[in-house]
């Protein structure tokens, strides 16, 4: 079976983006699949990210000049896989060929629809988002990373039930436990040790990814362990992600726990992996999410979980979980108190939720996908 995977364009820097095809491009040929991964190239963009002509440059590259070379690639295959919704309107392009698209999440859709609180989107983003919507209404199948993201995209009308599937992801490297020794040598680069009682949270300054509320329950937990005389369950607060908004920064010198807080980046996998096996647990109180990579990823390397009592968090999360009201930052920190005396049971838990989410296991999952497609074309064509 030949299978063409259409990427994402580089300099748009989509980091989780990325790492799903590259799991899908290193899975796929282990079972048997002759793959051809394409991606736009960068030709006309030259600008820094700064630049208001970054983004129509970029469109540019993606969406005209790489068409010709996606053709000519098409005319290979036996069937195509979108590896991201938001590049559905390639869709037209390839449908002579049997043809699957994986919807993330429905977010920026909702968003283009004025359905979520504080995200306001302008004119080319709304027409962007149709786009992209008219695409996954004309895939022969849509494969949703979560159950969640199937009953949203299905309560939209974004495309026939009988063409959406859910395909749950893998993690997407060898996530795994890392002995206190080597990881010390791996994150004291950070300033940060194996013997820190410290919450680790991952991901980027977006509203719907609560790092204020991240910040807000560790200052309870503080306050709450002081009131009770009693060393705090965490004293230490790890954002792997952008550096604090100043409204962060004040807010933790405000509390005094300023100087107990810091921030990461340009973290290898190496160094996340051990920065989860050695923290006290994963703080992941997100609003909004499409599958929630961090939480198995935690879990596969022997960290404890605190996440969102909502779907997909609760869904995916496991009985290795503890799953917190994201809007009450009180209330996870009494969580996270009231969950202290079975940390060792979370990690044992968690390890053994985290091993339902094989790449190898998605990898075969997609090739039903595809064997699906190219069955219903042949019964057509018949």
């Amino acid at each position: 079976m030949k299978v063409l995977l259409i990427a994402n364009y580089m300099p748009d820097g989509q980091t989780s983006m990325i790492a799903f095809s590259r799991v899908l491009e290193r899975e796929l040929p282990r079972i048997g699949c002759d793959l051809r991964v394409v991606s736009p190239p960068r030709r006309v963009l030259r600008v820094p990210a700064t630049s208001r002509w970054f983004k129509w440059l970029g469109y540019l590259d993606k969406f005209v000049l790489f068409i010709p070379s996606l053709r000519r690639h098409l005319r290979w295959a036996d069937v195509v896989h979108v590896a991201d919704h938001s590049n559905g309107m390639y869709i037209p392009w390839v449908k002579s060929k049997p043809n699957v698209i994986t919807c993330h999440d429905v977010i920026a859709v909702q968003a283009a629809h004025g359905m979520i609180e504080g995200w306001n989107v302008g004119w080319t983003g709304r027409q962007f988002q149709r786009l992209i919507s008219k695409g996954l209404g004309r895939a022969d199948l849509v494969a949703c990373v979560s159950a969640m993201t199937r009953r949203e995209l299905l309560s939209m009308g974004l495309a026939e039930e009988r063409r959406v599937t859910t395909v749950l992801n893998g993690l997407n490297d060898n996530f795994a436990p890392v002995a206190p020794d080597e990881a010390q040598k791996i994150i004291e680069r950070f300033g940060i040790s194996v013997q820190d009682k410290y919450l680790i949270h991952v991901g980027w300054d977006m509203a719907r990814k609560n790092r204020p509320g991240v910040l807000e329950a560790f200052i309870a937990l503080q306050e709450r362990a002081a009131a009770a005389g009693q060393p705090p369950m965490a004293d230490r607060l790890v954002f792997v992600g952008p550096e604090l908004v100043p409204e962060m920064a004040e807010l933790a010198q405000k509390h005094g726990v300023a100087d107990r807080i810091k921030t990461v980046q340009k973290v290898s996998h190496e160094e996340l992996r051990a920065l989860y096996a050695s923290a006290t647990a994963l703080l992941f109180p997100s609003f909004q999410e499409g599958f929630g990579w961090p939480i198995i990823e935690a879990q596969a390397c022997g960290c404890p979980v605190f996440t969102s009592d909502l779907a997909p968090m609760n869904e995916i999360g496991g009985e290795g979980a503890v799953y917190v009201d994201p809007h009450d930052p009180s209330a996870m920190a009494a969580a996270m108190e009231a969950a202290a005396p079975r940390l060792a049971e979370m990690r044992r838990l968690g390890l053994e939720n985290a091993s339902h989410y094989s790449a190898a296991q998605m990898a075969n999952n997609y090739k039903a996908t595809y064997e699906r497609v190219i069955g219903e074309r042949r019964t057509v064509a018949s």
